[in-house]
C-alpha cells in the first residue's frame, strides 16, 4: 500500500513508534479477549501534538498549534491530520508537526483563515473546513470538505481533486460533478472504491460509485417551531428499510469487515447500523430501548444524556467520530459528553475522559479530560488516537507500559508510576493481599513514621493513621476534625523483624491507582493525573 505520506513536497521520517506501547496483562485477574477492553484499567491519556492555542504553528512536538482539528488518520508512524479552521492537512510525526495541504487564502475578521474550492498541487490547493478523512488502499485520501459541501481527493502524487460536489449548497443526485451536498462531515471508503458520504446537513447518507452519487435513505421533512412563529427544517429518526430511514445530522462513519457502515446519528444520539445484503437500517446503541421518537416537544435534536451499560439504555450527546476495532467494537468520540466510548457485544463502556466534564488534564484515563473530541482511531496494539477539537490538540489513549526487563518470578515487583521501587525485604502476596514494609511508604509515598508502645503512626501532612500488627483497625485523625476508626481488608504483619502494610490502603488513601500486572507478578501504583 501507498503511504499517504507521499503527497508531502518533503519526506518526514518519524523516530520514535506511536504504536511502540507494549499490552498489559488487565487488572484483579480480568479476562477478556478484546484490546480494548482488557485496557480499560490501564489506559493512560497523553498529549501528542498542540499547545491548546487555538492558532496556527508548525514546528517540534509541544510547540504546534491547531485550529479545531476534527480527524485523523494514522499509518507507518505518522498522523494525518484534519485542522479544520487552519484550512489545511497536517502531518504529525515524533519529529515535529508540518503541512501536508492547504494554503491561506486571508484571514477574516476573527484573524481566522479563510477557505476556498482550489484543486491543483497540495502547496496550491484549497479546502474550506476540511473534517471527515478515510483512505483507500491506493494511499488515495479522501476528505469530506464541509464548507465547500464537496469531498475532495488527494493523490500519492500530490494532486488535490474535486471528487463531487461543486461547491454550491443543495441535495442534488446525479452525475458527481453535479452532485449537491450540504455541509458533509465524513467519508467512508470500501476496498472497492465506493465512496460512502454523511451528508450532514441534508440528514441523509450518500454513495458515490462510478462517477454518480446516489441518495440512499429517505430525506427529512419535518419542520419544528423552535420559538414561537419561528420554524426550520430539521433531521428525522426512523429505522427500517433503508429506503425509508431517516437521520439528524449524521457526521461519522466506519466500515466493519462486512462492508456494513456504522453511522453517528449525531442529532438522534445514536449509533445507527446499515446491513446493505438487508437494505435496512437499525439503531445498535443509544435511544433508550427503543424509544420511537428521541425529540422533545419543538426541538431539533434530540436530548442527549449519559449512560454506560446495555446498548439499547446507553445515552450519548453528538457522537462524532467512530472507527472499528479488528475485534469488532466500535471506538466512539462522544463529543458533547468529552468523552471516548467503545461499544462491544451489546455493550457500552467510557473508556477514556470524565463524562459531561470538558478539561484538558492529561492522566490515568478514567482521570483525563477531553473538550469536544470529534474522532478516535485505532493505533494498532491497543493505542488509540484522539482529534480532541475543542483543546485544539491531537490525543492519545495508551497501555501503560511497565520497566523494561521485569519478568514474571516469585518476587513481587512494586512499580510506582514507570520506576522500580527497590526495598530489601520484598512485598509479600497474603490472601489475595499486598503487603509492603512500612520504609516503602515513608520514602515512596510520603509518610513519616513513628513507633510507641506497639503501635505505628503514619503521617502526611494534617493526616495521620495509628495501627498495629495483628489488627484490623486503624485511627485516621485529621487536624482539627474527630479521630475516625477504619477497617482493614488484610491485618498488618510482622515479618523479617519489619511492619508490613497493606499497600491497596494507603495508596488509595492518598489518591493513587493500584493495579496488579498478572504478567510480572507486580503491584503498579499511580499517580491519577500527569
Amino acid at each position: 500500500m501507498k503511504k499517504w505520506k507521499n503527497i508531502m513536497t518533503y519526506t518526514l521520517a518519524a523516530t520514535v513508534a506511536w504504536s511502540s506501547f507494549s499490552m498489559v496483562a488487565a487488572a484483579d485477574g480480568a479476562v477478556t479477549s478484546d484490546s480494548v477492553l482488557k485496557n480499560k484499567s490501564m489506559y493512560e491519556v497523553y498529549t501528542v501534538a498542540g499547545t491548546g492555542e487555538f492558532n496556527f504553528k508548525d514546528g517540534k512536538l509541544g510547540q504546534e498549534a491547531f485550529r479545531e482539528p476534527s480527524s485523523l488518520l494514522y499509518e507507518n508512524d505518522t498522523f494525518l491530520v484534519a485542522d479544520s479552521l487552519n484550512q489545511r492537512l497536517r502531518v504529525v510525526t515524533a519529529k515535529g508537526t508540518h503541512e501536508a495541504a492547504g494554503i491561506e487564502l486571508g484571514t477574516n475578521d476573527y484573524q481566522v483563515p479563510i477557505g476556498g474550492l482550489i484543486n491543483g498541487t497540495v502547496d496550491k490547493a484549497a479546502f474550506n473546513s476540511p473534517t471527515g478523512l478515510a483512505l483507500d488502499k491506493n494511499g488515495t485520501v479522501y476528505l469530506a470538505d464541509a464548507e465547500n459541501h464537496a469531498i475532495r481527493t488527494i493523490d500519492e502524487k500530490g494532486n488535490v481533486a474535486t471528487l463531487a460536489g461543486n461547491g454550491n449548497l443543495g441535495l442534488k443526485d446525479g452525475a458527481a460533478k453535479d452532485a449537491k451536498f450540504y455541509h458533509p462531515l465524513d467519508v467512508a471508503v470500501t476496498k472497492d472504491g465506493v465512496v460512502y458520504v454523511a451528508d450532514t446537513l441534508n440528514h441523509v447518507i450518500r454513495k458515490i460509485q462510478n462517477g454518480e452519487v446516489t441518495t440512499l435513505n429517505a430525506a427529512s421533512t419535518r419542520i419544528v417551531e423552535y420559538v414561537p412563529g419561528a420554524v426550520e427544517t430539521s433531521g428525522d429518526f426512523a429505522d427500517g428499510p433503508l429506503a425509508e430511514a431517516k437521520f439528524n445530522e449524521p457526521s461519522g462513519l466506519a466500515l466493519d469487515s462486512k462492508g456494513n457502515l456504522y453511522v453517528s446519528d449525531t442529532g438522534n444520539d445514536r449509533i445507527r447500523y446499515i446491513d446493505f445484503a438487508e437494505k435496512k437500517v437499525s439503531t445498535v446503541a443509544g435511544g433508550m430501548d427503543g424509544q420511537a421518537s428521541p425529540y422533545p416537544t419543538d426541538s431539533l435534536y434530540a436530548a442527549g444524556g449519559y449512560a454506560d451499560g446495555k446498548a439499547v439504555n446507553a445515552l450519548f450527546h453528538a457522537p462524532r467520530g467512530l472507527t472499528v476495532t479488528p475485534e469488532g467494537g466500535v471506538l466512539i468520540a462522544d463529543s458533547l459528553n468529552h468523552v471516548i466510548r467503545y461499544l462491544k457485544d451489546g455493550q457500552v463502556t467510557t473508556v477514556a475522559g470524565q463524562a459531561e466534564e470538558a478539561g484538558t488534564g492529561d492522566g490515568l484515563a478514567q482521570y483525563a479530560t477531553f473538550n469536544r473530541p470529534t474522532d478516535v482511531i485505532w493505533m494498532g496494539n491497543g493505542v488509540l488516537g484522539v482529534a480532541d477539537a475543542g483543546n485544539n490538540k491531537i490525543r492519545l489513549i495508551a497501555p501503560y507500559e511497565a520497566p523494561e526487563g521485569l519478568k514474571l518470578g516469585a518476587k513481587v515487583h512494586l512499580i510506582y508510576n514507570s520506576t522500580l521501587l527497590k526495598t530489601d525485604a520484598s512485598p509479600i502476596v497474603l490472601n489475595n493481599s499486598v503487603f509492603v514494609p512500612v520504609r516503602i511508604l515513608t520514602e515512596q509515598l510520603g509518610f513519616k513514621v513513628q513507633y510507641s508502645k506497639g503501635m505505628t503512626t503514619l503521617t502526611q501532612g494534617d493526616i495521620s493513621y495509628q495501627l498495629q500488627a495483628g489488627s484490623s483497625k486503624v485511627t485516621k485523625t485529621i487536624k482539627g476534625q474527630a479521630a475516625q476508626t477504619l477497617t482493614l481488608v488484610a491485618k498488618p504483619l510482622n515479618n523479617q523483624n519489619r511492619l508490613f502494610l497493606p499497600v491497596r490502603f494507603f495508596a488509595e488513601e492518598i489518591g493513587l491507582d493500584v493495579q496488579w500486572l498478572s504478567d510480572i507478578h507486580g503491584v503498579l501504583l499511580r499517580d491519577k493525573k500527569f
